[in-house]
Protein backbone atom coordinates (compact mmCIF):
# COMPACT_ATOMS: atom_id res chain seq x y z
CA UNK A 1 0.00 0.00 0.00
CA UNK A 2 1.39 3.40 -0.94
CA UNK A 3 1.33 6.52 1.14
CA UNK A 4 -1.27 7.92 -1.26
CA UNK A 5 -3.72 5.25 -0.10
CA UNK A 6 -3.61 6.54 3.48
CA UNK A 7 -5.45 9.61 4.72
CA UNK A 8 -3.24 12.50 5.78
CA UNK A 9 -1.74 11.69 9.14
CA UNK A 10 -2.38 14.21 11.89
CA UNK A 11 -0.80 14.64 15.25
CA UNK A 12 -3.20 13.58 18.04
CA UNK A 13 -4.02 17.14 19.12
CA UNK A 14 -4.94 18.12 15.55
CA UNK A 15 -7.02 14.97 15.07
CA UNK A 16 -8.84 15.60 18.36
CA UNK A 17 -9.52 19.21 17.32
CA UNK A 18 -10.83 18.02 13.95
CA UNK A 19 -13.28 15.65 15.68
CA UNK A 20 -14.42 18.47 17.98
CA UNK A 21 -15.04 20.81 15.01
CA UNK A 22 -17.05 18.19 13.13
CA UNK A 23 -18.98 17.29 16.28
CA UNK A 24 -19.78 20.97 16.93
CA UNK A 25 -21.56 21.25 13.60
CA UNK A 26 -23.25 17.88 14.15
CA UNK A 27 -24.57 18.81 17.61
CA UNK A 28 -25.72 22.22 16.37
CA UNK A 29 -27.68 20.68 13.50
CA UNK A 30 -29.07 17.56 15.17
CA UNK A 31 -29.04 18.30 18.92
CA UNK A 32 -27.66 16.01 21.59
CA UNK A 33 -30.29 13.27 21.47
CA UNK A 34 -30.07 12.72 17.71
CA UNK A 35 -26.29 13.05 17.50
CA UNK A 36 -24.54 9.92 16.29
CA UNK A 37 -20.98 9.08 17.25
CA UNK A 38 -20.73 6.86 14.14
CA UNK A 39 -21.85 9.70 11.86
CA UNK A 40 -19.48 12.14 13.56
CA UNK A 41 -16.62 9.69 13.01
CA UNK A 42 -17.60 9.26 9.36
CA UNK A 43 -17.84 13.01 8.75
CA UNK A 44 -14.44 13.50 10.45
CA UNK A 45 -12.92 10.77 8.29
CA UNK A 46 -11.90 8.62 11.25
CA UNK A 47 -13.04 5.38 12.81
CA UNK A 48 -15.63 5.29 15.54
CA UNK A 49 -13.02 3.59 17.73
CA UNK A 50 -10.75 6.64 17.38
CA UNK A 51 -13.56 8.98 18.43
CA UNK A 52 -14.13 6.79 21.51
CA UNK A 53 -10.38 6.76 22.15
CA UNK A 54 -10.47 10.53 22.64
CA UNK A 55 -13.99 10.83 24.03
CA UNK A 56 -15.41 7.91 26.08
CA UNK A 57 -19.00 8.81 25.20
CA UNK A 58 -21.34 11.33 23.62
CA UNK A 59 -21.53 13.40 26.81
CA UNK A 60 -17.73 13.70 26.94
CA UNK A 61 -17.66 14.78 23.30
CA UNK A 62 -20.38 17.38 23.86
CA UNK A 63 -18.47 18.70 26.86
CA UNK A 64 -15.30 19.02 24.75
CA UNK A 65 -17.28 20.85 22.06
CA UNK A 66 -18.86 23.26 24.54
CA UNK A 67 -15.53 23.94 26.25
CA UNK A 68 -13.88 24.58 22.88
CA UNK A 69 -16.65 26.96 21.82
CA UNK A 70 -16.61 28.64 25.23
CA UNK A 71 -12.87 29.28 24.83
CA UNK A 72 -13.49 30.67 21.34
CA UNK A 73 -16.15 32.99 22.74
CA UNK A 74 -13.81 34.17 25.49
CA UNK A 75 -11.16 34.89 22.85
CA UNK A 76 -13.68 36.75 20.66
CA UNK A 77 -14.80 38.91 23.60
CA UNK A 78 -11.34 39.67 24.97
CA UNK A 79 -10.92 43.38 25.55
CA UNK A 80 -8.62 45.28 23.21
CA UNK A 81 -6.45 47.73 25.18
CA UNK A 82 -6.47 50.20 22.27
CA UNK A 83 -10.27 50.59 22.52
CA UNK A 84 -12.31 52.42 25.14
CA UNK A 85 -14.36 50.49 27.69
CA UNK A 86 -17.57 51.35 25.81
CA UNK A 87 -16.10 50.19 22.49
CA UNK A 88 -14.88 46.96 24.08
CA UNK A 89 -18.27 46.22 25.64
CA UNK A 90 -20.05 46.85 22.37
CA UNK A 91 -17.54 44.70 20.45
CA UNK A 92 -17.98 41.89 22.98
CA UNK A 93 -21.77 41.98 22.66
CA UNK A 94 -21.47 41.93 18.86
CA UNK A 95 -19.20 38.89 19.19
CA UNK A 96 -21.84 37.21 21.36
CA UNK A 97 -24.48 37.86 18.69
CA UNK A 98 -22.23 36.46 15.97
CA UNK A 99 -21.35 33.42 18.06
CA UNK A 100 -24.98 32.52 18.65
CA UNK A 101 -26.00 32.96 15.02
CA UNK A 102 -27.53 29.73 13.68
CA UNK A 103 -25.55 30.33 10.49
CA UNK A 104 -22.37 29.54 12.45
CA UNK A 105 -23.41 25.91 13.13
CA UNK A 106 -22.18 26.14 16.70
CA UNK A 107 -23.34 23.99 19.58
CA UNK A 108 -22.63 26.77 22.07
CA UNK A 109 -26.28 27.69 22.25
CA UNK A 110 -26.19 26.21 25.74
CA UNK A 111 -29.93 26.57 26.18
CA UNK A 112 -30.55 24.15 23.32
CA UNK A 113 -28.30 21.53 24.89
CA UNK A 114 -29.23 22.16 28.52
CA UNK A 115 -32.06 19.63 28.68
CA UNK A 116 -29.70 16.83 27.64
CA UNK A 117 -26.81 17.52 30.01
CA UNK A 118 -27.91 20.20 32.49
CA UNK A 119 -25.06 19.89 35.01
CA UNK A 120 -22.35 19.92 32.35
CA UNK A 121 -23.86 22.84 30.46
CA UNK A 122 -24.30 24.78 33.68
CA UNK A 123 -20.66 24.19 34.67
CA UNK A 124 -19.33 25.32 31.27
CA UNK A 125 -21.55 28.43 31.28
CA UNK A 126 -20.65 29.27 34.89
CA UNK A 127 -16.91 29.04 34.19
CA UNK A 128 -17.29 31.24 31.10
CA UNK A 129 -19.35 33.83 32.98
CA UNK A 130 -16.91 33.95 35.89
CA UNK A 131 -14.10 34.99 33.55
CA UNK A 132 -16.28 37.53 31.75
CA UNK A 133 -17.55 38.97 35.06
CA UNK A 134 -13.96 39.56 36.21
CA UNK A 135 -13.12 41.29 32.92
CA UNK A 136 -16.15 43.57 33.20
CA UNK A 137 -15.50 44.31 36.88
CA UNK A 138 -11.94 45.36 36.09
CA UNK A 139 -12.86 47.35 32.96
CA UNK A 140 -15.56 49.33 34.75
CA UNK A 141 -13.50 49.66 37.96
CA UNK A 142 -16.38 48.19 39.97
CA UNK A 143 -16.22 46.84 43.50
CA UNK A 144 -15.26 43.17 43.45
CA UNK A 145 -17.95 42.06 45.89
CA UNK A 146 -20.72 39.46 45.85
CA UNK A 147 -23.46 41.92 44.92
CA UNK A 148 -21.54 43.27 41.92
CA UNK A 149 -20.46 39.80 40.77
CA UNK A 150 -24.03 38.55 41.12
CA UNK A 151 -25.38 41.50 39.13
CA UNK A 152 -22.84 41.01 36.34
CA UNK A 153 -23.43 37.26 36.24
CA UNK A 154 -27.19 37.86 36.00
CA UNK A 155 -26.54 40.39 33.22
CA UNK A 156 -24.44 37.81 31.35
CA UNK A 157 -27.35 35.36 31.59
CA UNK A 158 -29.58 38.08 30.16
CA UNK A 159 -27.17 38.74 27.28
CA UNK A 160 -26.76 35.02 26.57
CA UNK A 161 -30.50 34.42 26.52
CA UNK A 162 -31.19 37.53 24.45
CA UNK A 163 -28.52 36.67 21.90
CA UNK A 164 -29.76 33.09 21.61
CA UNK A 165 -33.35 34.32 21.15
CA UNK A 166 -32.71 37.04 18.57
CA UNK A 167 -29.57 35.91 16.76
CA UNK A 168 -31.48 34.89 13.63
CA UNK A 169 -34.21 37.55 13.74
CA UNK A 170 -33.42 39.82 10.81
CA UNK A 171 -36.13 42.30 11.83
CA UNK A 172 -34.09 43.46 14.83
CA UNK A 173 -31.31 45.97 14.23
CA UNK A 174 -28.13 44.55 15.77
CA UNK A 175 -27.08 47.87 17.27
CA UNK A 176 -30.44 48.09 19.07
CA UNK A 177 -29.57 44.81 20.81
CA UNK A 178 -26.11 46.12 21.68
CA UNK A 179 -27.51 49.32 23.15
CA UNK A 180 -30.15 47.43 25.15
CA UNK A 181 -27.41 45.27 26.65
CA UNK A 182 -25.27 48.31 27.50
CA UNK A 183 -28.18 50.10 29.19
CA UNK A 184 -29.03 46.95 31.14
CA UNK A 185 -25.43 46.57 32.31
CA UNK A 186 -25.40 50.19 33.45
CA UNK A 187 -28.65 49.67 35.39
CA UNK A 188 -27.40 46.40 36.92
CA UNK A 189 -24.12 47.86 38.13
CA UNK A 190 -25.28 51.27 39.36
CA UNK A 191 -25.94 51.20 43.08
CA UNK A 192 -26.98 54.74 43.87
CA UNK A 193 -23.76 56.26 42.52
CA UNK A 194 -23.76 57.44 38.92
CA UNK A 195 -21.25 55.27 37.08
CA UNK A 196 -20.67 55.55 33.34
CA UNK A 197 -20.17 52.43 31.18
Amino acid sequence: MSNNDNPTRMVPDDRQEQIILVAATHFARHGYDKASMARIASEAGVTRALVYHYFPGKAALLEAVLRSESEALLAATRFNPSLSTQENLRAAIRAYLAHFSPAQDRAINLHLQAAAQPAMVSNVARANHAILAQRITAALALADDSLTQGAITAWLEFVTTLCAQVADDQTIVREAIVELCIRTLHAATTTGVDKQC
